[in-house]
């Protein structure tokens, strides 16, 4: 069977309908993801036992930002390796794990790619329809799955707006313009929010030109006997250059992708029960040009994941226990990806004409968990297990645990302990080109984390703290055995331990200019050299990050929002343009980057400006691909 169909999906949630109780009494509505109603405002996992990251509204709107991966650059902990500008395309990384390795939500439904993490960050919604962005450092997977080795990263839209128009214009260097118009309409039980954006730009350099175009509408009723529905659609067109983007060698890359996704989930609290289901679907096509114009190498994928959730949880006075099943299928039909097909021209390629697809791949992988937390004076105490199973890769089980003491109301300490496990993607197995060679015959990848550390929060400050070490065993990653290596070659490698650790400080001041002072600091170091061979991603990180975020106000409406960041990687990668001949290995160089956003801020409109990167500092994220230097952008928003 090729897939779990949808409807297979409705009936699970028919059937989980008929286990609800008739008991009435005030409970926490809690879902699979440990979705936790707290003030109407669904968090991706509990803060009780762990620090949980928080950008909101007011964050966002005075960054000088364009993009989520831009907004995530300046998050203590987290690494945004940008190939292109303005979400073109960019490997987000959490404490030294990979772009793969990080689970990705969409108001709490995984987006996660799997054909390749470098599609993880392609969210359909322009960044100002984002309410908040919640980031969880460490392995959850024991609450939200596999997926989430390193971290988890959750994008909400999530609007108390009755009646809401919004309209954007933006234009900036490299002939940038945007465009963007959302709205929300309410009802006492039904609310309905929509967007529609596009932005192109020529691009900084040759054939990094792109035209990138969403939408996305989420409805949510609200009925009182028979629970919440949240409806998500959404769909995205991108089209742009990749100058060097996976080797210097190939500066003609090219890529298009189409994406759909839908998702439906359920929620009911009754008594001190709680119950949740979710069905979603997501398809992404694929056309990836190593060489532009040469139509004989394109490579063509059509990705299809089905899935469906079902949890429960139960709250006494031994705290709550929660137990949730899940189903995932995960299909791709390639020229390149996957298995030969036994009738490789049954199957039409949808967005090229005359082309059919020659192989395919399917799996589908079934989890379970059950978890437990309770608070016993100052106490909190949290503990789960789960398991995951597919055909190929056979079962894996992992949990952990979390505790925490409440020093005052304001300040608390924690440890936690966690285990996780995550799938090789389909380029893992099957990718190949002139630079790359992927390995069917790849393990998952493991790890154990144990991790320490405190909170605070007063009235005028807050303060986090941590370190943590990760184990990390068949750790996937591409390298280069030798030097004359022509090919990155997908392997295991035996172990990747990291021990790092993170601080942030933030200090509102009152009745003065400045509003707000920021400063974190993380520190990352990886156990395993890179002797002998050249690692494309698991060893390059970020062994020292810096930032600093000052906001202040000029006068009335008027304020200015600064980000200073210095980063230090380590690693090295290869900087020859020239196709077979050998690696020529260059260390990453540190560098520093200052952004300023002035906004003004009126009740029916917002204008801003931004200036990227003042200091005009040459830099990669990744390889040889240097960012713009100084750039600007400026936009109106109006709001009705």
């Amino acid at each position: 069977m090729r897939k779990i169909s949808i409807s297979t999906v409705f009936i699970f949630i028919c059937l989980f309908q008929g286990l609800l109780a008739q008991q009435k009494s005030d409970s926490v509505s809690v879902s699979l993801s440990e979705l936790q109603v707290n003030a109407n405002r669904a968090k991706l996992y509990s803060e009780m036992g762990r620090i949980l990251t928080i950008i909101d509204k007011t964050e966002i709107s005075r960054s000088a930002v364009q993009s989520i991966d831009q907004l995530l650059d300046y998050v203590a902990g987290v690494d945004i390796r940008q190939r292109g500008t303005n979400t073109t395309q960019a490997d987000i990384s959490v404490r030294g794990g990979s772009f793969d390795q990080v689970l990705v939500l969409l108001n709490g439904v995984n987006i996660t790619d799997p054909q390749t993490g470098h599609f993880n960050l392609d969210i359909p919604l322009n960044l100002s329809d984002v309410s908040r962005v919640e980031i969880l450092q460490g392995s959850s997977a024991r609450v939200l799955g596999p997926n989430a080795f390193s971290g988890a990263i959750n994008i909400v839209t999530e609007s108390n707006d009755k009646q809401a128009l919004k309209a954007e214009l933006t234009a900036g260097s490299f002939n940038i313009f945007g465009q963007s118009v959302s709205g929300s309409i309410s009802s006492d039980k039904l609310h309905t929010f929509a967007s529609v954006s596009h932005k192109s730009s020529a691009g900084y350099m040759t054939n990094t030109d792109f035209d990138l175009s969403s939408a996305f509408v989420q409805s949510v009723l609200k009925t009182k006997d028979a629970g919440k529905f949240d409806l998500q659609l959404a769909g995205q067109l991108k089209d742009f250059g990749e100058n060097g983007f996976y080797s210097l060698k190939y500066p003609n890359q090219r890529e298009a992708n189409k994406a759909l996704f839908t998702a439906l989930d359920w929620s009911l609290s009754n008594g001190n029960f709680s119950y949740n289901a979710q069905a979603s679907w997501k398809r992404h096509y694929d056309r990836y040009e190593l060489n532009h114009g040469a139509v004989a190498g394109y490579k063509y994928h059509l990705t299809d994941v089905t899935g469906g959730k079902l949890s429960g949880s139960y709250k006494s006075r031994l705290g709550k226990t929660t137990l949730g099943l899940n189903v995932r299928n995960e299909h791709i039909f390639s020229n390149s990806l996957g298995i030969a097909m036994s009738t490789p021209d049954s199957v039409l390629n949808p967005f090229e004409s005359n082309f059919y697809f020659k192989k395919s791949y399917n799996r589908t992988v079934y989890s379970g968990m059950i978890d437990h937390s309770v608070s016993v004076g100052k106490w909190y105490f949290s503990a789960g297990i789960a398991t995951s199973y597919s055909e190929d890769f056979k079962s894996t089980t992992y949990g952990g645990f979390d505790i925490a003491y409440s020093v005052t109301d304001d300040a608390k300490v924690y440890a936690s302990a966690n285990s996780a496990s995550r799938l090789p993607t389909f380029t893992d197995l099957f990718f190949s080109n002139p630079a790359q060679q992927g390995n069917p015959a790849l393990k998952p990848e493991q790890s154990k984390t144990i991790e320490f550390g405190t909170k605070m929060n007063q009235k005028n400050w807050s303060l986090n703290a941590d370190v943590f070490y990760r184990k990390g065993e068949n750790v996937i990653d591409w390298v280069k055995l030798n030097s004359s290596s022509a090919k990155y070659e997908a392997m295991n490698l035996s172990s990747v331990n990291a021990l790092g650790g993170d601080f942030t400080f933030d200090y509102r001041f009152v009745n003065l200019f400045v509003k707000r002072a920021a400063f974190s600091y993380s520190y990352l170091n990886l156990d395993k050299a890179a002797v002998g061979f050249d690692s494309k991603y698991a060893l390059d990180y970020l062994k020292h990050k810096v930032t600093l975020s000052v906001d202040h106000s000029i006068f009335k409406k008027l304020s200015a929002s600064w980000r200073f960041g210095y980063f230090d990687r380590s690693g090295s990668y290869d900087a020859n343009t020239v196709i077979g001949s050998p690696a020529k290995l260059t260390n990453y160089s540190p560098y520093t980057n200052l952004d300023c956003r002035l906004l003004w801020n009126d009740k029916h409109f917002d204008v801003f400006g931004d200036v990227n990167n003042i200091f005009n500092t040459k830099y990669a994220d990744y390889g040889g691909l240097t960012q713009p230097g100084i750039n600007f952008n400026v936009g109106v928003r109006l709001k009705l």
